[in-house]
């Protein structure tokens, strides 16, 4: 304890003078600044697969709900962790954190928080054919700065170490020709890369659908523009679009309606969640993702011999039938997961019960999810059930050690389907 602690936890703090007071101050923001690099040390740690064991797709959403908060707080405070911390590769190889100085200093106490994301800042901004040896004196210079200077103090040196480093700036583009094209590659899993061309009309057609889809939502904790970056985010709205093509009433579907997917997997592996599936006759998926699947969709009853040939083909029967999606939506007015606002032509259906364990197709073991909280429920320890006709989550403990059930409340007025 410092001497200045000392002095005040032996009297009551209005005793303390201006002067005393300060120098309380400046002490804790520093015992503040070195506390939120252990946070940052533990957000790492579980960015390296421990967020994806717990059922989330990024340490972000993770974080998000443990700290009950949502925002550019969380975003900062999880790019503080990542990029002053190593990480690891698949392989268990230790990747270097790309600013290893600005990580040591802020655990010294010696810089804030504000202070590493000034500097980040300007390191992102460096041109990947600059020197290593360059960048890590640009980053050794604005940490020594920041050691006794302020935040906007960072963003001049950053400018003029920019500009000696990338005198020309960025290269301008060349406007590529005035085309469509679309380019996909079909991969051996039976994933997909696509690349291509758009003319400005359709560009604009094009981005007028996808930009909405591919904003955050302030109200949801879980989302946030660090890890789901701008070509997922884009990547997330150009399947939402899909999925809303696909379940217009004229799609040219095999199925007229919402689009059918082929999953073939043994009941006992389905309800087990062991073995995996077959998706369309040639994708290998998990038995997992086949039961997240398998919450909305038609079902094919088929008799197979010994050897899995099919022998016969029942008629297809769809589980949730548009009716019953029409009402959900006027009940659930959108994703019913908490502090989630997607609307209800976003969401799927979800079976509390699962249909495979006996549960019943009916609204009162139904509920929307939007795509993804359908797969953090199926894939984390969240849970739920319905209550007095309405849907109610459980967290996680590591999210709330007390357990307690949450609802996404609906608002005063409903929200357009």
């Amino acid at each position: 304890m410092s001497e200045t602690s000392s002095l005040v936890s032996q009297r009551e703090l209005w005793q303390c003078s201006a002067r005393e007071a300060a120098a309380l101050l400046q002490e804790k923001f520093v015992a503040l600044w070195r506390l939120e690099s252990q946070l940052c040390r533990i957000i790492a740690h579980l960015d390296n697969g421990g967020a994806r064991e717990l059922g989330y797709t990024g340490v972000t959403g993770l974080v998000a709900d443990i700290a009950r908060s949502s925002g550019p707080g969380v975003t900062k405070l999880v790019t503080r962790a990542l990029v002053t911390n190593p990480s690891h590769s698949v392989g268990g190889v230790e990747i270097p954190a790309a600013a290893p100085v600005a990580g040591e200093a802020v655990r010294e106490g010696e810089i804030s928080p504000e202070h590493v994301d000034g500097i980040v800042r300007v390191l992102e901004k460096i041109p990947a054919t600059v020197s290593v040896e360059d960048r890590e004196f640009a980053e050794r210079s604005l940490v020594e700065l920041a050691r006794h200077a302020g935040i906007g103090e960072i963003g001049t040196l950053g400018k003029e170490i920019l500009g000696r480093l990338d005198p020309d700036g960025t290269e301008p583009r060349d406007t590529p020709e005035p085309k469509r094209a679309l380019n996909i590659h079909q991969r051996k899993d039976g994933s997909a890369k696509f690349d291509g061309y758009l003319d400005p009309i359709s560009a604009a057609k094009t981005l007028a659908l996808l930009d909405p889809l591919a904003q955050t939502q302030p109200d949801d904790p879980s989302d946030n523009p660090l890890l789901r970056g701008r070509a997922e985010r884009y990547g997330d709205a150009f399947m939402e679009m899909v999925n809303l093509a696909a379940s217009h009433p004229e799609s040219p579907n095999r199925s007229g309606g919402r689009a059918d997917l082929i999953v073939t997997i043994p009941l006992a592996d389905l309800k087990r969640e062991l073995g995996a599936a077959c998706l369309d006759m040639v994708t290998d998926i998990t038995a997992s993702e086949a039961r997240i699947l398998a919450c909305d969709c038609k079902v094919i009853p088929a008799i197979l011999d010994g050897a899995g040939q099919p022998l016969e083909m029942g008629r297809a029967r769809r589980l949730v039938t548009e009716a019953m999606r029409l009402m959900l939506a006027i009940r659930d007015r959108g994703c019913c997961f908490p502090g989630c606002s997607r609307r209800p032509r976003h969401c799927e259906a979800h079976h509390v019960l699962p249909w495979y364990a006996g549960g019943a197709t009916d609204l009162g073991n139904l509920t929307l999810l939007c795509s993804r909280h359908h797969r953090l429920l199926h894939t984390s320890d969240w849970t739920l059930r319905m209550v007095n006709g309405q849907p109610e989550f459980t967290p996680p403990a590591f999210v709330d050690p007390w357990r307690r059930p949450r609802t996404n409340r609906p608002t005063a007025q409903p929200r357009a389907a």
